[in-house]
């Protein structure tokens, strides 16, 4: 079922691709960029595209909607999207087995996860004999949520099982009948969580504080290739990125407007995320936090210690350019 989907998928993807008629230059400087869901995480992507910095620097960015990271990254390695904004951990797994994949640079520096349940749950504890819905099975959030419950002393399978969901609205949406007990979610969709009756039992920030979260990753084929568009592309969301930071309340209206997400939702969680330097402001990689996410995979990826340095994945020539040709000094 999970591969029928993955080719209806890109085949209709690659029908919209086709049935939109343009020139060779159009062509150049078109980009589709995958995302799992709207959230307030994608905020800079949204300030690229509805404040004209992509146009500026004349990009055409197209947004498509994934609902799975595993399908996200298959989408990327195929070809059917030039970048996936999305935690780092999927396409260090596909690297690991053979992907030219790299990650460009990051917009999320820490991730900020919460674990919410049912109204029977009330503790982590509680959770030991249930079903935990997860978006993937290989991703970011799941491999966070292994932390958090191990930290109780719960360990997968033995003491609890995952099944994967997909998007935020569908593993909510079990939690209502408890047909699963928990799931991980990000801090623009904790209020409606709260508002819809599912307690917060636990922060990540409480069990691992630094980790990096929402990144730039490109075929490292294709940006050889593209280089221009690459650093272009870069320009302009590190772009938006300096404006969510400069234009806090046309930025939380930006939120609402592209997320969905009631104002008074996005304007809690907009200035917390800019308070707690949630959202980058020069698109640079948290290498600390990016270290300690290749530790956490680390057991159950690779064979032996030492772990991999972020190095392995990461390419930071193409943000280079784009930092001098803004002006922008970083240390790296």
């Amino acid at each position: 079922m999970k591969r029928n989907f993955q080719y209806r998928f890109f085949g209709v993807l690659l029908l919209a691709l086709i049935a939109v008629p343009m020139s060779l230059s159009e062509a150049a400087d078109r980009l589709i960029i995958g995302n799992v869901s709207r959230t307030l995480e994608q905020l800079p992507n949204y300030a690229a595209s509805d404040r004209g910095f992509f146009a500026q620097e004349g990009v055409v960015g197209e947004v498509v909607l994934i609902g799975s990271t595993d399908t996200l990254v298959q989408a990327l390695i195929a070809g059917q999207l030039q970048v996936a904004i999305v935690d780092p951990s999927p396409a260090i797994n596909a690297i690991e087995r053979g992907a030219s994949l790299k990650i460009i640079g990051g917009t999320i520096p820490r991730a900020a996860y919460s674990l919410v349940s049912c109204p029977r749950y009330k503790s982590i504890p509680e959770l030991k004999g249930t079903t935990i819905g997860v978006v993937s099975l290989v991703s970011g959030s799941t491999i966070f949520l292994r932390e958090i419950l191990r930290a109780h002393g719960l360990e997968p399978s033995r003491d609890y099982a995952m099944i994967q969901l997909g998007p935020t609205t569908q593993r909510l949406a079990s939690l209502k009948t408890c047909a699963t007990s928990a799931t991980m979610i990000l801090g623009g969709d904790l209020y409606t969580a709260r508002e819809m009756g599912y307690p917060e039992i636990a922060r990540l920030q409480d069990y691992v504080p630094d980790l990096q979260f929402h990144s730039f990753i490109v075929d490292s084929r294709w940006a050889e290739t593209n280089s221009q568009l690459v650093v272009r592309y870069l320009r302009a969301t590190v772009r938006a990125m300096q404006w969510v930071h400069a234009n806090k309340e046309e930025a939380i209206e930006l939120a609402a407007k592209r997320t969905g997400i009631a104002l008074k939702y996005t304007r809690i969680g907009v200035n917390d995320y800019l308070a707690r330097g949630i959202y980058s402001r020069d698109g640079s990689v948290n290498r600390d936090g990016f270290q300690r996410l290749i530790n956490l995979m680390g057991e159950r990826l690779f064979k032996q210690r030492p772990y991999p340095s972020p190095d392995k994945y990461l390419d930071m020539s193409y943000l280079r350019r784009a930092h001098q040709d803004l002006g922008i000094t970083v240390a790296w």
